[in-house]
């Protein structure tokens, strides 16, 4: 019982993991409308390509996002994405090859030919598919089939490994017995890195990458104008066994198609480019190079006006640094006439300080001056005062004395000359008493104040 169980289990993981990398039938997602697909992709720009902030871009992966919502609105089917990068354009082209298979789409801006139809489904073509010859600089610019054949004599044919474009390689060189090597390299613009950086080495582009390069300026390689290639259109590729194609022809009939490819394609190719490429001939090579030539002239302009645009960016750098150095200029001489203006206020305020301080030292001491001098003459006109009083109680006395004196003489009788003398002595001493008594009023009463 145990191994039968456990053979269940087995059985039904290996069922689910089958599913799951076969992805879903149309036919089942349509009738449960729920599934999931897988979409095989490498790094193809402008076809399928992750950009700087790591996200999937590239028409083809906005086509299939613009397919979901088509089957989405149309048949309310939610339809689950399962993005599978690989590595080389060869792994997704075995991946869509396996017809084992079923729900699964390789994104690798496939070329449809009648024998890859042999091998795998593609989707309506969305894109002209054109590939020119181009070389690098070392290798001139060809004037006839056979110089172009003899100038890449021992060079380097670059390619990505399973392509239309390698096999065309193989058939050049073998069909005209030119000797040149292959070497394998990744898919259009990492061929354009490559080729920038190699000499005498040459290959295919294809032209809406090639024109697409130019237009943006990054490409200064030499496109021959032989051995041009015109296939069926560039599409989506399926297994054959896929029933996916019916949806995806729908789509592609429908308008919704009609709206999301110009925004798609107008969003990676000039439209004016698109419409080019849809309507180029590989015989008209005149149209091809008056086409680079107004690319070039558009180029040419550009650059003229981006030199403008620096220049007169650079015009106005100037002027603004010659502004900033100026007004800096300024901003230092006023700083400076103001530092200066502060430091003459601080020393003004310090000697200002100084002369308050002094100013105050000096009449703190004239104020110590005066007060002593004052004590000084108050002891003096107090000991003046203590003198003429003790001065003139002493002369009371005796001038007491001789107010009497001369009074007892003047009562005897005496000659007219003593009456004299006596007369004399008398009023000598009545005015000095008179003069005591001033001293003595003079100290007894105090000045009265001036009104």
């Amino acid at each position: 019982m145990r191994v039968i169980l456990i053979a269940s289990f087995i059985f039904i993981l290996i069922v689910d993991l089958s599913g799951q990398t076969n992805g879903s039938r149309w036919s089942e997602v349509k009738e449960t409308k729920r599934g999931t697909v897988k979409l095989y992709w490498f790094q193809n720009s402008p076809y399928g390509y992750t950009d700087e902030s790591n996200r999937l871009r590239g028409m083809e992966v906005e086509i299939m996002e613009g397919f979901k919502r088509y089957l989405q609105k149309k048949y309310e089917v939610e339809l689950t994405y399962q993005w599978i990068q690989e590595g080389t354009f060869n792994e997704v082209l075995s991946r869509v090859q396996d017809n084992s298979k079923k729900g699964v789409f390789g994104l690798a801006g496939f070329s449809i030919t009648e024998e890859r139809r042999k091998l795998m489904k593609f989707s309506p073509s969305y894109m002209a598919d054109i590939a020119v010859l181009v070389s690098t600089n070392d290798i001139p610019i060809a004037r006839s089939k056979q110089e172009l054949l003899r100038s890449i004599t021992g060079a380097t044919a670059l390619t990505a490994k399973g392509t239309v474009l390698e096999k065309e390689l193989i058939k050049m060189r073998d069909e005209n017995g030119v000797d040149f090597k292959i070497e394998h390299t990744g898919a259009s613009m990492e061929l354009i890195h490559v080729l920038a950086s190699r000499q005498k080495s040459f290959g295919y582009l294809s032209l809406p990458v090639y024109l697409l390069s130019l237009d943006k300026g990054f490409t200064k390689l030499n496109r021959q104008n032989y051995f041009t290639m015109r296939y069926e259109g560039r599409g989506i590729g399926l297994p054959l066994g896929s029933d996916w194609d019916e949806p995806l022809k729908e789509y592609f009939a429908s308008e919704e198609f009609i709206i999301d490819s110009e925004s798609v394609i107008a969003g990676y190719v000039n439209m004016d480019l698109f419409r080019f490429i849809e309507t180029f001939n590989p015989q008209n090579e005149v149209g091809l190079l008056n086409k680079e030539k107004d690319i070039q002239q558009v180029q040419l302009q550009l650059q003229q006006l981006e030199l403008r645009d620096q220049t007169q960016k650079q015009l106005y750098l100037v002027i603004t640094i010659t502004v900033v150095t100026v007004l800096l200029m300024i901003i230092v001489i006023l700083f400076r006439r103001q530092a200066n203006s502060h430091q003459l206020l601080k020393d003004q305020k310090a000697e200002i300080e100084a002369q308050s301080d002094q100013i105050i030292a000096i009449n703190n001491n004239l104020e110590a001056i005066i007060q002593e001098r004052t004590r000084e003459l108050a002891n003096k006109n107090k000991a003046l005062e203590e003198y003429a009083f003790i001065t003139a109680h002493k002369l009371r006395a005796p001038l007491a004395n001789i107010l009497g004196l001369v009074a007892m003489i003047d009562q005897t009788t005496l000659r007219e000359d003593e009456k004299d003398v006596v007369g004399n002595l008398k009023d000598s001493a009545m005015k000095l008493d008179e003069i005591i008594h001033s001293v003595m009023n003079a100290i007894d009463q105090p000045p009265q104040s001036q009104k």
